[in-house]
């Protein structure tokens, strides 16, 4: 296995099973957060979602730098990539869902409804040991004088 693709497999094995991620875009410099739920985590880890063409993250996440961070109690991943907006109705049936039909006024053939679609270049991690083990360490590193260990950290470029 490569480097890179060791990397990616780092990566979707940290974020495959959170159900939640942040998806954050920029409009007139301001930094702006909302909770989306990733549907699909393709072989490249592009991540997809679904969401209407209308909507303030589909207007600012097309053709532009994004974030998506996803957390899970010691896990912490920050991806970085470009949002694009797809109209493949077979990808929509494919995505479609309770939640999707819930948060939509209609399915998945109507032209509103779109793919977002985050194609990574980056992604920063963070896994830290489980909540007891972290406090342990940090007692141990009080005692003894040595610096905390607090789990693995890395940079991967997709």
């Amino acid at each position: 296995m490569t480097q890179s693709s060791a990397g990616q497999q780092k990566i979707r094995d940290l974020i495959k099973d959170i159900r939640f991620a942040m998806l954050a875009t920029t409009e007139a410099g301001r930094v702006m957060s909302r909770p989306m739920t990733p549907l699909r985590i393709e072989d490249d880890l592009t991540i997809l979602f679904i969401t209407q063409r209308s909507t303030d993250v589909a207007q600012q996440a097309d053709g532009q730098g994004v974030n998506l961070a996803f957390v899970d109690s010691g896990t912490f991943v920050s991806l970085t990539g470009t949002g694009e907006l797809r109209d493949d109705v077979e990808l929509k049936k494919q995505l479609w869902n309770v939640a999707t039909t819930a948060h939509t006024d209609s399915g998945p053939e109507d032209p509103e409804n779109v793919v977002l679609a985050v194609v990574p270049d980056s992604a920063s991690y963070w896994d830290a040991d489980a909540a007891p083990v972290a406090v342990f360490t940090m007692l141990k590193a009080a005692v003894t004088g040595e610096k905390a260990h607090s789990g693995e950290h890395g940079t991967v470029d997709l």
